[in-house]
């Protein structure tokens, strides 16, 4: 549980692995300055809910998805893109899985695609590791915890 600001990430995979999915320039730069942020709490109901930043919005105001494992994924559009995402746990709680599916329609960057990415996050030595696998190549994000809790979305 706790608020989680990523720290670093393996940058020059990550570019190669965008540039492979046919992702443009400007949106991969945009994706490569994205600072992720993560909360993950518990709701009122015992629901374990995760609250990712998403991106490219930290200029005008930090917006978030809100999950809850084992909930109804989430949705959003952007520059002509959607993204599903859900949650869940698995090895019995000590892997907390992102699945997140990110399509094209085309026309406004290129042809219509679609790419799936499993995202797992571990505790390692203190830190959040995110392992992200779209299928083409894996990269990996460190994330730390913030010493003060989490105090609005907005």
């Amino acid at each position: 549980l706790g608020h989680w600001v990523q720290t670093r990430f393996d940058e020059e995979v990550f570019d190669r692995l965008l540039t492979a999915q046919g992702v443009p320039f400007p949106l991969r730069h945009l994706m490569k300055t994205f600072v992720g942020e993560r909360v993950v709490s518990v709701d009122e109901d015992g629901n374990v809910v995760v609250m990712s930043k998403k991106i490219g919005f930290d200029l005008i105001k930090k917006m978030w998805s809100k999950l809850i494992v084992g909930g109804e994924p989430s949705k959003m559009e952007v520059l002509g893109y959607c993204v599903e995402a859900s949650v869940a746990w698995e090895e019995g709680g000590a892997m907390l899985v992102i699945s997140t599916v990110t399509s094209s329609k085309g026309g406004l960057f290129g042809s219509a695609w679609s790419v799936t990415t499993r995202a797992e996050h571990h505790l390692v030595d203190g830190e959040l590791v995110c392992s992200a696998d779209s299928g083409d190549g894996a990269y990996r994000a460190w994330f730390t915890r913030q010493p003060e809790p989490h105090r609005a979305f907005g």
